[in-house]
């Protein structure tokens, strides 16, 4: 009786030990952070290794476990698995059961747009926007660094938002990242909107738009900034650099 007693002291050690090591291990331990389809979870009962169980939610969100059969994990915080499990465990199986559910690995995040590599990435904790697009390979030379958008899993609303370079994302999260364009006006053939890359000056975007007209002054253009509160225009010289939203007009020439 008294070896029992010692071994149950030690389990018990053991499994409070496991308890803090997994509060540790999870970016959301203790949180609202909800399964979906793609988190690998392991679920484990206090001195019943028979009844371990590791599993990764598919598109259903529902998991077999034995005795309870198909239980719905798709939405619920692993707290909420735990004692969806315990309460379904103490009718009839066990008198007091202790049930643990870890997250072995996130669900993945994903990268569009204007990357290098685009796709879906492991979750990883700590995991911020600027580590977000590194892992995608860096942003591309038709990308516009002022149009970078995150749409949370978690926002109903499903919008689309600008956040900080070290602002966290979260597993399930859709980072995209929108092509840089700019626009040419006036006495050009094919006036426009072009996708704007690395290197571009007017005198090539003037290329791009079919050349000058017949009245075109081929001495400057003007030159407005997407999102310029004033309005301003200014004048630049053709070798000058096109940068993305910038709004070029081509002036006639009255000589």
């Amino acid at each position: 009786m008294m070896m029992w007693s010692v071994m149950s002291v030690r389990w018990l050690a053991i499994w409070s030990l496991l308890l803090l090591m997994a509060g540790a291990n999870s970016a959301w331990s203790g949180t609202d952070y909800r399964l979906d389809a793609g988190d690998k979870i392991s679920i484990q009962v206090y001195g019943e290794e028979s009844m371990d169980v590791s599993a990764t939610l598919g598109a259903s969100g529902v998991i077999r476990y034995p005795f309870l059969g198909n239980i719905t994990a798709r939405g619920k915080t692993t707290g909420e698995l735990e004692s969806l499990i315990e309460a379904g465990l103490r009718d009839g199986y066990l008198v007091n059961p202790q049930v643990r559910v870890r997250i072995d690995e996130f669900r993945p995040f994903f990268v569009n747009g204007e990357v290098r590599n685009p796709g879906g990435f492991p979750y990883s904790q700590g995991l911020t926007l600027r580590k977000a697009l590194s892992l995608a390979g860096g942003l591309n030379e038709s990308a516009d660094p002022g149009k970078v958008f995150v749409v949370r899993e978690q926002d109903k609303t499903q919008k689309k938002q600008r956040i900080d370079m070290d602002a966290p994302v979260y597993p399930g999260d859709i980072v995209s990242v929108e092509k840089s364009y700019f626009y040419i006006y006036g006495e050009v053939k094919s006036p426009g909107k072009y996708p704007l890359t690395g290197g571009l000056t007017f005198r090539m975007a003037i290329s791009l738009a079919g050349g000058f007209t017949e009245r075109a002054s081929t001495d400057t253009v003007q030159v407005r900034h997407e999102g310029d509160k004033n309005g301003s225009r200014k004048e630049s010289e053709l070798d000058g650099s096109v940068e993305s939203g910038d709004i070029v007009t081509v002036k006639q020439s009255f000589f």
